[in-house]
């Protein structure tokens, strides 16, 4: 909607060769309230002044001399490329009514003047007028907003797909069945995988042989649409030579919610230079264990590593859980701590501690915790088993 403030700031030209009509309708705006109103008595300036100062209405009489309301807005169509014509023609001739709506006018008034009759169509036609030129505003400012976004969603597109070929030998994506829909390098060379002209449907024989324990593994996480990182799993090749490869996947989901699929990167890392592969695969296994596992240090008193079972019990990634401390995770005051690990130290093989762990979100897990000391150069690492409780 408009404000009031907004139809009197229009911008109004009165054309009438009258002088006294002239002074009429300039008065009566005034007097509303308007704050902009031109006139002029010679028809020939209107579309220099229209093309000066673009008009939001245009008072025009018919009936001039020389040049009569008709020629006036024929001027006006060459100049308005939208062909609109934001005219209110003043006639005394009823005739002239329809030709004058029929030419481009928007309405008419009638002489003599009805004042109330004028100052309700003049403001009719303001309103309309700029109520489409607001609309008219917001759409070109809506499609320039869009041209912005659909840029950066192509530059973003663009440097993912940059970033992406970067950091992995191949993107994937494979449907709620596990074929691939989307494949992104030389995924199925690296892998020796012979593929039919359907996407994503590899033939039953392929080069080579997965262990079973690291596969069954990583079936597992898509299994129950759990997102993994940098898995490493492996497979004896014909020639006797261990091929290393890493991917990491999330699940997707559609808006209702319903899983459509997976998607990923992958790596081959037989030829890199990696840490420590074996390590790596390790870690996947702890991964996946029932129990939560957590390595502290002795001199620092903090959490140095745990792993994804522990992450998913408490709802923390690994990256905030090492940054809290031990009293705020649950495991006791600093001194009640600090002797239990110097037990462990001084030869004892283990200690058993019950306690509650404080969730991410607030709630408690009651957990029996598994304690033993870990010697590594002139310092120790406490390790924690950790169960919950059965309610």
């Amino acid at each position: 909607m408009l404000e009031v403030a907004e139809i009197l700031n229009a911008n109004i030209l009165i054309v009438d060769d009258q002088k006294a009509n002239v002074m009429l309708l300039e008065q009566m705006l005034r007097n509303a309230g308007y704050q902009r109103v031109t006139s002029t008595m010679d028809p020939h300036q209107v579309c220099s002044l229209y093309s000066a100062h673009r008009y939001d209405l245009i008072l025009l009489d018919l009936q001039m001399p020389e040049m009569d309301g008709f020629q006036v807005m024929e001027c006006l169509k060459e100049i308005e490329p939208g062909g609109y014509l934001p005219v209110l023609v003043i006639t005394a001739q009823p005739s002239h009514k329809l030709r004058a709506l029929q030419a481009g006018a928007k309405d008419f008034v009638s002489k003599p003047f009805d004042l109330i009759e004028v100052q309700t169509r003049i403001h009719n036609m303001l309103e309309v007028r700029l109520l489409y030129q607001k609309l008219d505003n917001y759409n070109k400012v809506l499609e320039q907003t869009v041209q912005e976004r659909t840029a950066e969603l192509r530059e973003s597109e663009a440097r993912f797909k940059s970033f992406t070929e970067l950091s992995s030998d191949w993107y994937w994506e494979q449907d709620s069945q596990g074929n691939f829909t989307k494949v992104s390098g030389p995924v199925f060379e690296m892998l020796g995988i012979e593929v039919d002209d359907v996407m994503g449907v590899p033939k039953a024989a392929a080069v080579g042989r997965w262990n079973v324990a690291e596969r069954e593994l990583l079936h597992a996480n898509i299994a129950d649409r759990r997102p993994f990182l940098d898995f490493v799993y492996s497979r004896s090749n014909t020639d006797g030579s261990t091929q290393y490869l890493q991917v990491s996947g999330e699940p997707m989901f559609d808006s209702s919610s319903r899983f459509t699929g997976y998607r990923g990167i992958g790596m081959e890392l037989t030829d890199r230079r990696r840490p420590d592969i074996e390590q790596m695969r390790f870690r996947n296994a702890m991964g996946v264990i029932d129990q939560g596992v957590c390595l502290i240090d002795r001199v620092t008193m903090r959490l140095i590593d745990a792993n994804e079972t522990l992450c998913r019990m408490l709802g923390y990634t690994r990256v905030d859980l090492l940054a809290l401390d031990l009293a705020k995770l649950g495991l006791g005051r600093d001194e009640e701590v600090v002797a239990r690990f110097d037990v462990l130290t001084a030869g004892k093989l283990s200690d058993k501690q019950i306690t509650q762990l404080h969730r991410k979100d607030g709630s408690i897990l009651a957990v029996t915790i598994n304690w033993r000391a870990l010697r590594e150069a002139d310092s120790w690492i406490m390790v924690g088993t950790i169960s919950a409780d059965e309610c």
